[in-house]
């Protein structure tokens, strides 16, 4: 049975099968190297966002499809990694995940149009998105039953060195070259993770007897792909006002509807039934979906808020994001030694808890947000983030067994994704919307009766008698209504935070 559910066949667990010495470390060194470079890639590109949307003169709701085609790519990927690692064994699809990863990071950043760079990003998350589980698996693996739970805990450590780093690395890049060498810096590490993977990581023989339910899978796949086009393009064609929107909520529910439907009836069916009959998967799935949704906001409105609104340079900008990668770092430490000490749910509430706090101060902020108000933020919520994971997929898988917790193990993934996705859709039209409602209400008090625009001050900066005094005035209304929808962005995760708590008391727990 497979640690993190990509299926394959498992390595020999017995001593003298697994790996020792050098060859032991180099092993978990270049597994790990492969998905740190992978992450490392999801977030110096939020640092780079506002400059990819000035390069290709585009708006905010359409630069967040450079985000929403990876997550898409990575998503459908997800779902098929286990049957695939099966068919043709974990060494091989490892391989081909770091080498095609590598290749799409260059056609990334030779991309001259947001339709290229979103069609590469897909693919990227396409051949990329085996790098995640597979890593995780062939790390724990390595270690001895009783220590998988280190193993996993030294695994995301080594995955955070690229978030902490990602910020860092991108603000550089940005004030010193251009945004496509936030690509190009990673092909490298990509080139070198692929020597040391093929050179150390222990090969499994491919189970080509497993048939692969593709009418399932493709259902699946249409029907999130399609509900998330319907998402992202909603806002912007005023949702059901617009045929094509319709329509595309029409497909998704038609494919959905195709999918519950061969599930239940289907022989072998590309999700088991008896995921659906377990009460604590179903309820870890609704609560991943909505972290999945609450972790993506910082990673795509904070670059643009810090940027666009506060007026920090790239560089800056990375400096205080950095803090949040810090408090996951910091928070994996702390769990590797009081995981076992604790039950999941008092980790998972604690941890929700320092989501939401920081989230109240979030909703709050002003366009003059100060470097210290981010930092602390961000710190406190990536420490409260770090005593999500692991509790959760306790929770979630630990009454499965067997090849239905492999496949649960590759939904858990594909349902935090297919979160991700739905949230940056919903957020980024949710934000458009706030923005324009804003603007009005704001307009509304500019009127010659308006007291406060008289005083000295005010009246030489925002005169209504020249076109410059108008233009400022048109200008500081624009921030302040974007400022106001950043703040009702943050709210909506703190309402979404405090409303996990009470799923927990959902989940079934053994006793003894």
């Amino acid at each position: 049975m497979n640690a993190s559910g990509t299926g394959g066949a498992a390595a020999p667990r017995d001593a003298a099968g697994r790996p020792r010495g050098l060859r032991f470390v180099l092993l978990v060194c270049f597994a790990t190297l492969a998905t740190m470079a992978y992450d490392f890639t999801w977030t110096i590109v939020a640092v780079a966002l506002p400059h990819m949307q000035g390069a290709f003169s585009t708006t905010s709701d359409q630069i967040a499809w450079v985000l929403i085609a990876f997550m898409l790519g990575s998503a459908t990927a997800t779902a098929s990694a286990g049957w695939f690692s099966n068919r043709f064994g974990r060494k091989n699809l490892f391989l081909f995940a770091t080498a095609g990863y590598t290749v799409t990071l260059v056609g990334c950043g030779l991309s001259e149009t947001l339709i290229e760079a979103s069609l590469w990003r897909f693919v990227q998350g396409l051949v990329g998105a085996p790098l995640i589980p597979l890593g995780q698996t062939i790390v724990v693996d390595a270690f001895p039953r009783h220590l998988h739970g280190k193993a996993t805990s030294i695994w995301g450590i080594g995955i955070m060195v690229g978030s902490v780093g990602g910020p860092i690395g991108g603000g550089f890049l940005l004030e010193t070259y251009s945004w496509p060498w936030i690509f190009y810096i990673t092909v490298p590490v990509g080139v070198v993770a692929f020597i040391g993977a093929w050179l150390f990581v222990p090969s499994s023989a491919p189970d080509r007897s497993q048939p692969f339910d593709w009418f399932g899978f493709a259902t699946l796949v249409l029907g999130a792909g399609v509900l998330q086009l319907a998402l992202a393009r909603g806002e912007r064609e005023e949702w059901f006002e617009s045929a094509e929107v319709a329509l595309e909520f029409a497909a998704a529910g038609f494919f959905l509807y195709l999918f519950a439907v061969h599930t239940l009836f289907a022989r072998r069916p590309f999700v088991p039934r008896a995921l659906f009959a377990d009460r604590n998967f179903m309820v870890g799935m609704t609560m991943l979906t909505l972290i999945g949704a609450i972790i993506v906001l910082p990673t795509f409105l904070m670059p643009l808020m810090l940027q666009q609104i506060a007026g920090y340079p790239p560089v800056e900008t990375g400096r205080m994001l950095v803090f949040r990668g810090g408090g996951v770092l910091a928070g994996l430490i702390l769990l590797a030694f009081v995981a076992e000490r604790f039950a999941p749910h008092a980790l998972m509430v604690f941890g929700l808890i320092l989501l939401a706090v920081p989230a109240w101060f979030m909703a709050r902020w002003t366009v003059d947000v100060r470097f210290n108000d981010v930092a602390w933020t961000g710190f406190v919520q990536g420490f409260g983030g770090a005593f999500i994971w692991v509790p959760i997929t306790t929770l979630s898988l630990s009454h499965l067994t067997g090849r239905v917790q492999d496949q649960a193990y590759s939904l858990f993934y594909l349902f935090f994704e297919l979160g991700s996705s739905v949230g940056v859709a919903a957020i980024v039209g949710r934000h458009l919307r706030d923005t324009q409602i804003n603007h009005a209400a704001l307009t509304e008090h500019i009127t010659p009766f308006n007291e406060l625009l008289r005083y000295g001050a005010m009246e030489r900066l925002w005169s209504r008698a020249d076109a410059a005094g108008m233009a400022a005035l048109e200008a500081e209304i624009g921030v302040q209504s974007a400022m106001i929808a950043y703040n009702n962005a943050f709210f909506a995760t703190l309402v979404l935070t405090l409303a996990m708590i009470p799923l927990l008391f959902m989940f079934r727990v053994r006793r003894g």
